[in-house]
């Protein structure tokens, strides 16, 4: 049996994507010398595709949704670090606004996996209460 690798997680997939194209956008000249807000961006960015990941091979489902729950917390600070660049004229206003849909999505999907795992967390347990 072949077994299921957090790469084939479509969600990863999506911060994966979500990950590079932060990378690429934060890669611009228009940083400047601002080396502190493009990494804050960038680590946000790579710590959710690092959540999502560690907790898909945790195994265990209270662990896994605590690390999507880190996930989405770091989806908060990187929409945070993205409306700084914006203020501080790095990054222009519409990148963000379609960033923030995507991230949106994003945090969404992350929600329903969230609420996937808790909902076979509770089967197992009410199955268990019966054996």
């Amino acid at each position: 049996m072949k077994e299921y690798k957090f790469e084939e997680e479509e969600t990863w997939r999506l911060t994966r994507d979500l990950a590079w194209e932060i990378y690429e956008l934060t890669s611009r000249s228009s940083f400047g010398e601002d080396h502190q807000t493009r990494n804050n961006i960038r680590r946000a960015t790579f710590a959710i595709m690092a959540n999502v990941a560690e907790g898909f091979e945790r195994g265990g489902t209270s662990e896994f949704n605590r690390y999507l729950s880190n996930a989405k917390d770091e989806l908060i600070e990187l929409r945070v670090q993205l409306n700084s660049a914006v203020r501080q004229g790095y990054i222009a206003n519409e990148t963000v606004v379609k960033l923030e849909t995507f991230i949106e999505e994003l945090g969404c999907m992350i929600s329903s996996l969230m609420t996937s795992l808790s909902q076979a967390f509770i089967d197992v347990d009410v199955v268990d209460e019966y054996f």
